[in-house]
């Protein structure tokens, strides 16, 4: 199957006319005839049903339209990415928490003025699913915490910001008069918790600075957007990320006293760094 066989198909089948098809596509009747008798011998059924005068999708063309038209549609926009990246004006970014995103529209923002038809995809997902992306070249960048896992697979991680936690209460709770806390502050307070992961598994020096997440009233989150979530539905104090820390009206960010630190940066390849990824990662470490 090949999208000349597709394009033909489809031509006709909103045209219902293989002349009026060949003309929109400029290739002779003959062709088009050819190339879709090509796709039906594929596909094991007839796509149309032909009389001297009428032609019509048979119910296998007609269920097999819409999957050829997606075919297409999934062709020409893998099509356009393999150009853009060819010309060096397309990155590929993906990430695991929308607040990773804090900092970016100024970096893309740069990059768009700087380089006309710039364009980015940006790609929500779980880290190692993203960085098993990134190896097989389907990313071109991966933002995140640093893992206490060496990197593999010809992957490079290059820092951005290195800092503490926050800890985010809304404006209405009596920690909120306070500019920094610890341990001691925040005992007996309901927690919502957000750390990377690289801090979860440093154990005891982690966990001496930290409050300890096995407690009845204590909600762990995946994403710090969770954890704000919850922190303005009332459910307590959040300890985040200092390079996630969300503007909002209604929060305080208090600084966390001995905080264990994070390292958030981008996972890049090691080989074919070139295109855009160079300039990207040298305004990111302004902007971050």
């Amino acid at each position: 199957m090949n999208t000349t066989q597709l394009e033909c198909f489809v031509q006709v089948a909103d045209n219902l006319n293989f002349r009026r098809a060949a003309d929109e596509l400029h290739l002779s009747q003959s062709t088009v005839s050819k190339q879709v008798a090509s796709l039906e011998e594929e596909l094991g059924g007839a796509l149309f049903v032909r009389t001297t005068r009428d032609v019509a999708l048979t119910a296998f063309g007609a269920s097999f339209l819409p999957d050829a038209r997606e075919i297409l549609r999934m062709s020409y926009a893998a099509a356009e990415r393999a150009r853009k990246k060819a010309e060096g004006t397309e990155l590929a970014i993906g990430y695991s928490d929308p607040n990773d995103l804090l900092r970016l529209a100024t970096v893309l923002d740069r990059l768009r003025t700087e380089h006309e038809g710039f364009h980015v995809t940006l790609s929500l997902g779980a880290r190692d699913a993203n960085l098993d992306r990134l190896v097989r070249e389907q990313l071109d960048i991966v933002l995140g915490f640093k893992s206490t896992v060496p990197e593999g697979g010809g992957i490079l991680f290059k820092p951005l910001n290195t800092a503490g936690l926050s800890c985010i209460v809304r404006k209405d709770s009596p920690l909120a008069a306070l500019d920094e806390v610890g341990l001691e502050e925040v005992s007996g307070y309901p927690q919502v918790v957000c750390l990377p992961a690289n801090i979860r598994r440093k154990g005891s020096a982690a966990q001496g600075a930290i409050p300890k997440t096995d407690e009845a009233d204590t909600i762990t989150c995946s994403t710090t957007t969770e954890a704000f979530c919850l922190v303005d539905a009332g459910f307590g104090y959040a300890l985040v990320p200092e390079v996630e820390t969300m503007p909002d009206p209604n929060q305080k960010a208090l600084a966390w006293r001995g905080s264990p630190v994070a390292t958030f940066g981008a996972y890049v390849r090691n080989a074919k760094r070139g295109g855009l990824v160079p300039r990207f990662l040298e305004i990111a470490r302004e902007e971050y």
